[in-house]
């Protein structure tokens, strides 16, 4: 009985604080108003292509058994977390070695139609979390 008390307070302490009603306002306020995110305007599956090669490009250099070449990829806006209020951009790619998986932010205006942005830079987006099998990389 007493271990269960004291995992409980273990894992209470350890549970990030609630954000409050002020903090979740202005990160819901931080979303794109209807239809102007970058993955509602046409040129996204360009822009959504270069997130891939960028995604890609990490796991060659860091480990090359994961690949992104035919991945599913999502956009997510976070309402918790290191990236609260903005957008990342989510891979999910099933390989023969395995499930790879990435996170990305982007380095541009999200609340933007993206047909702008030359989708051969290699700066468009940061790879923040990469996983094969679940084991980062």
């Amino acid at each position: 009985m007493h271990i269960a008390f004291a995992i409980l307070a273990i894992l209470a302490l350890s549970l990030p604080a609630a954000a409050s009603d002020e903090d979740l306002t202005a990160i819901l306020e931080a979303r794109c108003p209807d239809g102007q995110a970058a993955n509602d305007y046409e040129f996204w599956e360009f822009i959504a292509n270069n997130a891939v090669r960028t995604a890609d490009a990490y796991a060659v250099e860091r480990n090359p058994m994961a690949t992104f070449v035919h991945a599913d990829v999502d956009v997510v806006f976070q309402i918790g977390g290191e990236h609260a209020g903005g957008y990342l951009v989510k891979l999910l790619s099933t390989t023969p070695t395995g499930t790879a998986f990435a996170m990305l932010r982007p380095n541009f205006n999200f609340c933007a139609d993206p047909s702008q942005l030359d989708d051969e830079r290699e700066d468009l987006f940061t790879v923040v979390a990469a996983k094969l099998n679940g084991r980062p990389f």
